[in-house]
């Protein structure tokens, strides 16, 4: 699934407006797997590298084995050329999850804060 995230790297994202989904084949345990992305906005996050303007998505993804429903993960990407994935939430079967980047290096573009 974090591969589907630099997948946008490729492709032209500044004009999405929320709502707009993005259609990806995913292949996983030798099947192809319909797979979206769904464009939720932006938002200025603050971080520990200061404030950094995102991109929200939320996958698609299988409810009921490890996710707790089907909308229950969204992404953050950075909203300039290196599009990293910054921060993640996810509502688990058991729990939740929160995970945030603490760390970056050799990035091909300039990274962006504001």
């Amino acid at each position: 699934m974090l591969s589907s995230f630099y997948y946008l790297r490729n492709k032209d994202v500044k004009n999405m407006k929320k709502g707009e989904e993005i259609a990806i084949d995913m292949f996983m345990d030798s099947q192809i797997y319909p797979f979206k992305l769904r464009f939720l906005g932006r938002e200025t996050l603050k971080t520990s590298f200061g404030k950094v303007k995102t991109m929200i998505f939320r996958p698609l993804v299988q409810s009921g084995r490890v996710f707790k429903a089907q909308e229950s993960v969204t992404l953050w990407i950075t909203d300039d050329a290196n599009k990293i994935p910054i921060k993640m939430k996810a509502d688990l079967s058991v729990g939740s999850l929160r995970a945030e980047l603490e760390h970056y290096k050799g990035l091909a573009n300039p990274f962006l804060k504001y």
